[in-house]
C-alpha cells in the first residue's frame, strides 16, 4: 500500500470537530487521545498531523515519533506501512507512541512487524469520581483529614468555576505557582500550553474551577476536559499552593464533587514521567485503573 503524506500539516484550532468524530470512532481513555492536549501542546513538540487512510496520523517533531492513528482500529501491517512511511521520509525513526494495550491482545503477532517497548513512568492513572468525592477507602480518608483542617483554617473558603471574567486570576495564579518551582524543560512546555489553554478555552472545550482560601485569595486551579463519547474527563494541569496546608486536597475532592455533577465516571490524572513525588502523589489517591500504553518500533 502507497502511503502519501501530502495532507501532512500542523494541527488548527478548526480540526477540532474532526479529531472528535475520528476519536469518538475509537474512543479511549488515553491523556493523549484527547484534542486539546494535542493543540496546547503543538508550539513545544512540533505537532502535525495527516490522514492517511481514513485515520488521523498524530506526528510529534520534537521527538520524532507518531501516535497510534485516530479513528477506526488499525491492523499491524497498515500500521507498520503508515510508520515506514514517515520514517522513509527521515519524520520518525520508525517509534509508535500511545499504543493501546488492547492492540497487543487484538494482533498477538504484531511482534512480526514491531519491537516492544513500555514505559512505567508513560502509564494515566484514572480515578473513581465517585470515591474520591466521598473519600471512600483508607487512603482517601486521610486526605479528608487534611480537607478538614484547610476547612478549620479557611472558613469563607470557596470554588468558582473559571469563566472569561476570571480566567486572568488562573491564569496569573499557575504563573505564579509555577515560578517557585525548580525551573526545567518541563514548565517551559507547560508554560506554552497554559498559554494556549488560556487563549483558547472555550473553543478546546475547557472547563475548569479555581480554589478560594479567601475571597481575593485563590489557593489553586484545576482544568479539565471531557473525552470524546466517554465517561471520563482528563485533568490538564491542577496546581495548588502549598503553603496552604490541605489546598491540593481540598482542590482534588472539590474537582471530584464538581465532576459527578456533571455525570463523569472517571478522571484521567495522567503520567507521573517516573517522578518519584509525583508517583507518591497519584498512588495516594487510590487510583481505580491504568491506562497502560506501549511503544512500538519497526523492525527494519
Amino acid at each position: 500500500m502507497k502511503i502519501s503524506l501530502e495532507s501532512l500539516r500542523p494541527v488548527e484550532l478548526s480540526d477540532r470537530a474532526r479529531f472528535d468524530v475520528e476519536l469518538a470512532k475509537n474512543a479511549s481513555q488515553s491523556c493523549e487521545a484527547c484534542f486539546p492536549n494535542i493543540f496546547m501542546y503543538r508550539e513545544p513538540y512540533g505537532i502535525e498531523f495527516a490522514e492517511i487512510a481514513g485515520r488521523l496520523v498524530v506526528l510529534e517533531r520534537a521527538t520524532r515519533t507518531i501516535h497510534y492513528p485516530i479513528g477506526e482500529k488499525t491492523d499491524p501491517e497498515l500500521l507498520y506501512n503508515i510508520s515506514k512511511a514517515f520514517a522513509d521520509a527521515g519524520l520518525t525513526d520508525g517509534g509508535i507512541y500511545d499504543v493501546p494495550e488492547w492492540f497487543l491482545d487484538d494482533y498477538p503477532d504484531c511482534d512480526r512487524f514491531f519491537e516492544l517497548e513500555y514505559d512505567e513512568g508513560a502509564i494515566d492513572y484514572l480515578f473513581s469520581v465517585e470515591k474520591v468525592a466521598s473519600f471512600t477507602g483508607p487512603k482517601l480518608r486521610k486526605k479528608h483529614n487534611l480537607v478538614k483542617q484547610f476547612q478549620a483554617n479557611w472558613p469563607y473558603a470557596e470554588v468558582r468555576k473559571i469563566t472569561p471574567e476570571n480566567i486572568h486570576i488562573a491564569s496569573k495564579l499557575a504563573s505564579d505557582l509555577n515560578s517557585r518551582l525548580e525551573q526545567c524543560e518541563f514548565l517551559d512546555e507547560e508554560a506554552l500550553a497554559l498559554r494556549s489553554a488560556w487563549s483558547n478555552f472555550e473553543e478546546l472545550g475547557l472547563s475548569g474551577i479555581i480554589l478560594f482560601a479567601e475571597p481575593d485569595y485563590p489557593a489553586g486551579l484545576s482544568v479539565y476536559s471531557v473525552l470524546p463519547q466517554s465517561d471520563t474527563v482528563d485533568i490538564h494541569f491542577e496546581k495548588a499552593d502549598h503553603a496552604v496546608k490541605g489546598a491540593s486536597q481540598t482542590l482534588t475532592w472539590q474537582l471530584a464533587v464538581v465532576l459527578q455533577r456533571e455525570k463523569a465516571k472517571f478522571m484521567n490524572r495522567e503520567q507521573d514521567m517516573n517522578e518519584e513525588t509525583l508517583r507518591h502523589a497519584k498512588r495516594s489517591l487510590d487510583p481505580e485503573r491504568f491506562f497502560k500504553r506501549y511503544f512500538l518500533r519497526n523492525i527494519q
